[in-house]
């Protein structure tokens, strides 16, 4: 995934502090700034994340920033779909083992979905710790003039 974003510092370990716009849900064609229902829904605009500074991009540049789709695709699999799979799985297992009435096997999915968002949470607090969504400046768009 690209994204525009501004170099707000860049550290002497060769890595650059960057300020991305946070992307609209409603569609690629609409502007939030436009709109008040998305103004009102959205308390910050911007995220700061640290990227690799491949392009030698300096403070006040606008940069193309580039995240590692892997890991990217492999952290939305685990928080999107591991609830639902494993509430699928435990209601399956209460239906195999016989287990009371269809309240109890609900109850079953329900705990097979919770499960899943604890592991989501663990799994998200894990790649924050590990730096597992990393970030690289691939252009520069604009130079900054003067900064």
């Amino acid at each position: 995934m690209e994204q525009i974003a501004m170099v707000r510092a860049v550290r002497p370990d060769g890595m650059a502090q960057v300020a991305v716009q946070r992307e609209t849900a409603c569609g690629a064609a609409h502007s939030c700034a436009d709109c008040a229902g998305c103004e009102k829904m959205m308390t910050r605009t911007e995220n700061t994340v640290l990227a690799y500074n491949d392009a030698g991009a300096h403070p006040g540049d606008m940069v193309k920033v580039r995240s590692e789709n892997a890991n990217f695709f492999k952290t939305a699999a685990i928080v999107y779909l591991l609830p639902l799979v494993l509430a699928v799985v435990f209601y399956i297992a209460a239906t195999a083992a016989s287990l009371g009435g269809e309240g109890l096997r609900a109850l079953c999915a329900g705990v097979g979905f919770v499960i899943g968002v604890l592991l989501a949470v663990v799994w998200d607090r894990h790649m924050k710790k590990v730096s597992g969504l990393r970030f690289h400046i691939v252009e520069i768009k604009r130079a900054c003039s003067g900064m």
